[in-house]
């Protein structure tokens, strides 16, 4: 059987911010149900044992986040949460009282306007979170240099952490840094989120279907999670079983070209994503 390193879940695709660099949505705005998340765990729990709560959307909006956990918690199911942190504080409880929930990303390069942004997010991390793996996201670098933004994130960051001279030269330098006990730094470049009108296209390979596969709020199954607007439509989680998905044809035929570093969807030559594999 199939098994993926990880499957994205999009459990909402509301959002409560509007960052120039997400990639805009065409879907209605909607939350997956209890009953309907129950049921694609239930569908692809044999298929992997880590799930990722995102692809577009703010996981903390959904109002039944605790039941969420406690469904992957009775699967034996490991979480991975990305999220912009401005309700981190708000949602301590349900973060805390689940085992499976192993990670939280918080994109610092988010664009809002909170008020104490980052004081609140850096006490609730070392307050309540000290049992969970952080990742403070800075992906807005350009050829991996720190632009006047991410570099007043970093120097929060330095501050908030009373930083060695060491580990600072490490992040000037490094992609990836540990700053203290479970919390981590991941540095990158801004990407393009992939559109069929974008002017780039190229050949190349893809990790889409060999280590992920995604899952839209509305049941549809995509290859990765940068094909935000479903535009792959590889099944609906809701009308297929996971095997007919990876047994169709569509399927098939993209896992195989990507094999061949020939991508035979549109969506996919466009995307520069896949460059990072070269």
């Amino acid at each position: 059987m199939k098994k993926f390193k990880k499957i994205y879940i999009e459990i909402t695709n509301i959002c409560n911010l509007s960052c120039s660099f997400c990639s805009k949505s065409t879907k209605q705005s909607e939350s997956m149900s209890i009953n309907k998340f129950e049921e694609v765990i239930e569908k692809i729990k044999n298929y992997t044992d880590t799930i990722y709560l995102h692809v577009k959307g703010e996981p903390l909006l959904h109002p039944k986040l605790k039941e969420i956990f406690n469904i992957c918690d009775a699967n034996n199911i490991r979480v991975n949460l990305t999220t912009n942190g401005i309700l981190l504080k708000n949602k301590v409880d349900e973060l805390t009282a689940n085992n499976c929930l192993k990670t939280i990303n918080i994109s610092l390069h988010c664009e809002n306007n909170k008020e104490n942004y980052f004081e609140d997010i850096f006490y609730t991390v070392d307050n309540n979170l000290k049992n969970k793996i952080i990742v403070y996201r800075l992906w807005t670098l350009k050829d991996g240099k720190l632009d006047n933004k991410s570099t007043y994130i970093v120097d929060k960051i330095i501050s908030n952490y009373n930083l060695s001279t060491e580990v600072v030269d490490k992040i000037k330098t490094e992609k990836n840094i540990k700053i203290a006990n479970n919390i981590y730094i991941d540095k990158d470049n801004k990407f393009e989120w992939p559109t069929i009108n974008s002017r780039n296209k190229s050949l190349g390979f893809c990790m889409a279907l060999k280590t992920q596969i995604g899952i839209l709020v509305d049941g549809t199954v995509i290859p990765c999670c940068l094909d935000s607007n479903g535009e792959i439509k590889l099944g609906n989680i809701f009308r297929n079983s996971m095997e007919d998905i990876l047994n169709s044809d569509r399927y098939i035929n993209l896992q195989k070209s990507f094999q061949d570093r020939k991508p035979c969807e549109l969506l996919c030559q466009k995307c520069t994503f896949k460059n990072k594999f070269k």
